[in-house]
């Protein structure tokens, strides 16, 4: 996809409609699609060319890939209390089992366990222990 703001919103509803087609549980499908869109809005934002969106399940986790043309990889920030953004990729490892780049920072991906597994921000309830979830 062109690398455009309204493609964000269409990279939502098409994993939407590929979730559903997976017979996925909503809860799943409501993570899935934040991170998409993190994901999405990173490269459409600090990328560079098309954006390409990947979705990928097996019976244990849902593989998330975006790419594009940049080689900086990105990077998790620390927002201030007043900043309006930085806090993407803090989303994506929460509701992650595990993100990362790959193809030399022209790809960020993340893993979301199906629900018979807990992301680790989800093992306790309200766990104040961990500072980045």
């Amino acid at each position: 996809m062109e690398p455009v703001d309204v493609h964000v919103a269409q990279a939502r509803r098409t994993t939407a409609t590929v979730l559903k087609q997976w017979s996925l549980p909503d809860a799943l499908a409501d993570d899935a699609r934040l991170v998409v869109s993190e994901l999405v809005s990173n490269a459409i934002i600090h990328g560079s060319g098309d954006v390409r969106l990947r979705l990928r399940y097996d019976d244990h986790e849902l593989r998330i890939r975006v790419t594009d043309d940049s080689t900086a990889p990105a990077r998790r920030r620390r927002a201030s209390a007043a900043s309006l953004g930085g806090r993407g990729l803090h989303l994506v490892a929460c509701l992650s089992l595990r993100w990362g780049v790959a193809d030399g920072g022209r790809t960020t991906y993340a893993v979301i366990p199906t629900l018979t597994e807990a992301t680790p921000c989800r093992r306790t309830a309200q766990s104040s222990t961990d500072p980045t979830c």
